[in-house]
């Protein structure tokens, strides 16, 4: 009669505790209680174990429960999957003045508000070894993601005249799939993000990459040692063909990268990074000849060809921290066209090419950071000069804003950044650049002024939010 007197107190206590307190905490306290009971004697362990099998089987139950609700499922063989992006409002005014005389336009003001979105996801498989990256953002020209008020200006909300046309729409900025084939190992292939250590001087920031990669992360003492192979396909398909006169032509253009480099601590507050960088690119026919014109003509036919460009870029920072929280950072890129010479002939300058095959960048930042994670109130700011010969780079890739996509241009950029919250980053930024061989154009895409600068001023204003 005790026994099942008790059995009936447990089994009212077990009850209250069901309806008193949420799941979790309820099977938590339900076993405290019953382990309580055994070890005064009013139930044996064998009982016990009875009452608290069905307690610890519903607490295992809920917590797998609410680990899976707390992911986005996408497959059985995915372990996990992230949503990413951000939204960003810009107010930008850009003052422009044109070096040609052909030109009849003149001095040039250009204000206007923008926005940009930027959607992905991230997934990784159950092993970790696999795993993919697919974004999309505005802006199918590649080197800009930004829409602007108003459509531009072309018509109302849009270029075909009508309200809706204004709707912008989402291009794929990244498509990837990534192998982690050893822990020093890994492949990507796809629309991949530039994985190269590099500078805005050089490629810009919104730049992707249609191709395959293969970096090399490898630890001996305290350097990092880093290597990076990348074939990318820059334009067009491999189409070749034979004409009737016997000539081959081949409608492809491809570029090949090699990056070796190295992290390591000097002192105990002082760390270095640097890498050697060469590119090689394929000469498409059907892009035409870079052939850029003087300074005084317009914009040439060709100022984008990719021929006679062998590239060396040397990038490299020092990295000094003044406290937890403080750090201060030197860096700098160097550059030099190893064919300048054929790809000055081929424009049709008589001359070599001179100074025209460098450029170069020499930069200064400062940071205020408490966590490892930017989080608010954390801020920091960044100075750099550069300078870029008509023959030193890729034309197509340098940054558009400060320069507006051209080369044959030396200025500076201030740019600061201040974080409201933790998610939402407030930038300010103002750049200067001029012509800086006088006797040749500002080369490159027409970019958003559209002119053969003799020099621009531009200021942005920036509002992001993350999530």
């Amino acid at each position: 009669m005790k026994s099942i007197k008790m059995r009936g107190i447990c089994a009212a206590v077990t009850g209250a505790l069901l309806f008193g307190f949420g799941a979790n905490a309820m099977a938590d306290s339900s076993v405290d209680i019953v382990n309580a009971l055994i070890a005064k004697g009013v139930l044996t362990e064998e009982e016990g174990a009875l009452i608290t099998k069905g307690a610890k089987e519903e607490k295992a139950a809920n917590a797998a429960a609410i680990k899976k609700a707390g992911k986005l499922s996408v497959s059985d063989a995915i372990d996990n999957a992230q949503v990413y992006g951000d939204v960003r409002v810009r107010h930008e005014t850009r003052w422009a003045s044109d070096a040609s005389t052909a030109n009849a336009k003149g001095d040039y003001t250009r204000n206007r508000e923008r926005y940009k979105i930027t959607l992905g996801v991230k997934t990784e498989s159950d092993s970790g070894n696999w795993y993919s990256d697919l974004a999309f953002a505005m802006g199918k020209a590649g080197r800009s993601d930004n829409a602007t008020f108003g459509g531009d200006g072309n018509s109302l909300q849009g270029a075909s005249g009508t309200v809706d046309s204004g709707k912008e729409g989402l291009f794929v900025k990244r498509a990837m799939v990534g192998f982690k084939a050893t822990d020093w190992l890994t492949l990507e292939a796809g629309r991949i993000a530039n994985p190269l250590y590099t500078t805005e001087m050089v490629w810009d920031k919104d730049l992707t990459l249609d191709g395959a990669t293969a970096k090399v992360n490898y630890k001996m003492g305290d350097t990092k040692l880093f290597f990076t192979g990348v074939a990318a396909q820059y334009r067009g398909d491999d189409k070749q063909y034979t004409l009737g006169n016997g000539v081959n032509n081949v409608s492809s253009n491809n570029v090949f990268m090699g990056q070796a480099g190295f992290e390591t601590p000097i002192t105990e507050q002082l760390k270095g990074k640097a890498a050697v960088t060469f590119y090689k690119y394929g000469s498409n026919k059907a892009a035409g000849i870079f052939a850029p014109g003087a300074a005084t003509a317009t914009l040439g036919g060709q100022v984008t060809g990719t021929n006679n460009l062998d590239v060396i870029e040397v990038p490299a920072e020092l990295n000094y921290k003044l406290s937890d929280t403080k750090s201060f950072k030197l860096y700098g890129d160097w550059v030099v066209n190893t064919d300048a010479d054929a790809r000055a002939r081929a424009a049709g300058d008589t001359s070599s090419a001179k100074n025209d095959d460098t450029a170069w960048m020499l930069g200064l930042s400062y940071a205020s950071q408490a966590g490892k994670k930017p989080a608010a109130g954390d801020y920091n700011a960044r100075v750099w000069y550069q300078e870029t010969g008509l023959y030193a780079l890729d034309p197509n890739a340098v940054d558009s804003d400060f320069f507006d996509s051209k080369i044959n241009v030396k200025g500076a950029v201030f740019k600061a950044e201040y974080l409201v919250k933790d998610n939402v980053f407030a930038n300010f930024a103002y750049g200067h650049g001029s012509r800086y061989n006088s006797a040749a154009q500002t080369a490159g895409v027409a970019g958003d002024t559209g002119y053969n600068l003799k020099n621009m001023d531009l200021l942005q204003l920036d509002l992001t939010y993350k999530f």
